[in-house]
């Protein structure tokens, strides 16, 4: 998957979290790939999650399952040209 090719996502969820929704989303070769980029909104975190052309509909059934067992306070649509601030 070439970043050209992928949606962009952004998931509100802690730290902790995302490493096991990476884990999870995983488990599902080629659906998604969730990076260790994020951005503060509101004083939450959210981390950028690149999604497979053709498997949008798997990766948000695959969160909407998710939310009963993780923290997931949001799901969004982005933009791969958001950018992001340097520490």
């Amino acid at each position: 998957m070439t970043r050209e090719d992928a949606l962009v996502y952004w998931i509100g969820t802690s730290e902790d979290e995302i490493h096991f929704i990476d884990s999870i989303l995983s488990a599902f070769d080629g659906v998604a790939c969730v990076r260790r980029e994020f951005k503060l909104e509101n004083g939450d975190s959210v981390y950028k999650v690149y999604v497979t052309a053709g498997m949008e509909g798997e990766f948000l059934d695959v969160m909407e399952r998710l939310r009963t067992r993780a923290d997931i306070r949001s799901v969004t649509k982005g933009e791969d040209n958001e950018t992001l601030p340097r520490a």
